[in-house]
């Protein structure tokens, strides 16, 4: 870490904002609701996303969908990220958002899921097919709302050739900021993140740049960000089970040096997750739901293939507990 060069990192300014670490928390489906949301708050994270919302749902007015804007005030700043295919759905949507009384600082539009019923749809990753498509969303939705606009993309459907037109394609619609994942759409999430790609778009735009893919803790996303010349990093799948990721990336930058969690820390923590579902949403919540959370806060530990294999299967709140205490056995 002695090698970073700490004075090229600044805060991440977005609209109004100023983001300081210049780290950002992925939206992931079913992972990072409120209650995690919270968490991740609690342990340092700056800036957060809702689950992926569809458009579509919030014009139907579904209550599954709605539910999706629900967040506390403490939970700030935050985007909503939509996703859709039809401009005039988005700047629908975006008006219904405003109209809800939910309070968000910035509108993020989805433009890199691979999901099949995704891009089914011709939305998420299918628009990457589609750059006269995506100019027309972009345009619909900076109409359609004074909050800063950001697209989540990646670096192409099938191959990364196209990927700087395309972003350019972006920002000269409006894009505030871009946020690539340095994977293509049928790449899925096999293979490795193509930082040049991402590093070549984020030297070449005048709009804040993200970079997103394969950040595991906070020295390689200080050390990406340094060396890929973006504004900002988005973390994944690395801060799940991990709120320990924000803790550690804080003293880093205070000079210090960070230690990993205990495996008593991680267990802990995967308690306390645990019971703050059960208090927010209920036992069901937690033997549906919170499931595959629980077994990233083990990853890596003694016993944790077999106490997954436990959870998954757990029909009580009990056989969760249990399992856990099986896990915290192994010291």
């Amino acid at each position: 870490m002695t090698s970073l060069k700490f004075n090229e990192i600044h805060p991440l300014h977005f609209g109004n904002l100023s983001i300081w670490p210049p780290f950002l928390v992925a939206p992931m489906a079913g992972y990072t609701d409120p209650l995690y949301r919270e968490i991740l708050r609690e342990a340092g994270c700056p800036y957060c996303y809702t689950e992926m919302i569809s458009s579509k749902g919030l014009i139907q007015n579904g209550p599954n969908t709605l539910r999706l804007l629900d967040h506390s005030e403490t939970d700030e700043p935050l985007a909503v990220q939509i996703f859709g295919e039809d401009p005039e759905e988005i700047s629908q949507a975006i008006k219904i958002i405003r109209d809800s009384g939910a309070v968000f600082e910035a509108i993020d539009i989805n433009m890199g899921c691979p999901a099949r019923k995704i891009v089914s749809q011709g939305a998420g990753g299918a628009l990457l097919k589609d750059v006269s498509r995506a100019k027309e969303i972009v345009e619909a939705a900076k109409s359609a709302t004074s909050l800063p606009v950001s697209v989540k993309m990646r670096t192409g459907w099938d191959k990364h050739e196209d990927a700087f037109d395309f972003a350019e394609s972006l920002v000269v619609s409006g894009a505030d900021m871009l946020v690539i994942h340095g994977r293509t759409v049928t790449q899925g999430y096999s293979g490795t993140a193509d930082w040049s790609v991402i590093s070549e778009i984020a030297s070449s735009l005048k709009v804040p740049v993200v970079g997103n893919g394969d950040i595991e803790s906070p020295e390689q996303g200080l050390a990406r960000l340094v060396s890929s010349r973006c504004s900002g990093v988005m973390v994944g799948r690395g801060v799940l089970g991990n709120p320990f990721f924000w803790r550690r990336l804080n003293l880093i930058l205070d000079g210090k040096t960070p230690r990993q969690p205990t495996n008593a820390e991680r267990i802990e923590s995967a308690r306390d997750h645990l019971s703050r579902a059960i208090r927010a949403n209920g036992e069901g919540y937690a033997l549906k739901d919170l499931k595959k959370h629980l077994s990233f806060y083990f990853k890596g530990m003694r016993g944790a293939p077999v106490a997954r294999e436990r959870i998954n299967r757990a029909s009580s709140l009990s056989d969760i507990l249990s399992a856990i205490d099986e896990i915290a056995s192994f010291g």
